[in-house]
C-alpha cells in the first residue's frame, strides 16, 4: 500500500523530471506551490507546509503557510463556482468541471512558458554579465599593469 511519503516522492520526482525544480535553491514562488499542492490533492494527499517541504526540499514555514492559506482560499473559491445544485444534472456539474480543469491547466501552461522564457533571459543576461565581468577584471588588470610603469611625477 503507498504511502503519503511514496506519493510525495513520486511528486517530486515528476517535477525534477520535468524541470520545474530549480537546481539552486531559489524562493518557493506561489505559482510553484499551487502545482505542487494540485498534485498532492489528484494523489489524495493533504497539501501541507511539511509536504510542500518534502516535495520541494525546502521552504521557510513561516513563508510557506501564509501561500498555502492562500492556495486553500482559491480552492475554495473554484469549488464555490462548481454548480452544486441538486437538479443540475451529473453530467453538466462533471462537464463544469472538466471545463474549469482545462481553463486552470490553458493558463498553468501559458505561466510556464513565460516562466521559461524569462528564466531563458536571465541566464542570457547572467552570461552577459560575467562576460562583462571577466572584461572589467581583464581591462583592471591592463590599468594597473600600465599604472605601475608610469613615471612617477
Amino acid at each position: 500500500m503507498a504511502t503519503d511519503h511514496d506519493a510525495l516522492w513520486k511528486i517530486r520526482q515528476s517535477l525534477a523530471d520535468e524541470g520545474r525544480l530549480p537546481g539552486r535553491r531559489a524562493p518557493l514562488e506561489q505559482a510553484q506551490l499551487e502545482e505542487i499542492a494540485w498534485r498532492m490533492l489528484r494523489a489524495g494527499v493533504q497539501p501541507t507546509v511539511e509536504g510542500i517541504r518534502a516535495v520541494y526540499g525546502s521552504g521557510s514555514p513561516n513563508r510557506l503557510h501564509p501561500m498555502l492559506r492562500r492556495f486553500y482560499a482559491g480552492l475554495a473559491t473554484r469549488l464555490q463556482l462548481a454548480p452544486v445544485a441538486e437538479d443540475v444534472p451529473t453530467p453538466l456539474r462533471q462537464l463544469w468541471l472538466q471545463a474549469l480543469d482545462l481553463a486552470s491547466d490553458a493558463v498553468r501552461e501559458r505561466h510556464d512558458a513565460q516562466a521559461e522564457e524569462l528564466r531563458l533571459r536571465v541566464a542570457e543576461l547572467e552570461k552577459r554579465e560575467a562576460a562583462l565581468e571577466r572584461k572589467l577584471k581583464r581591462l583592471r588588470r591592463e590599468h594597473g599593469e600600465t599604472r605601475g610603469d608610469a613615471p612617477a611625477e
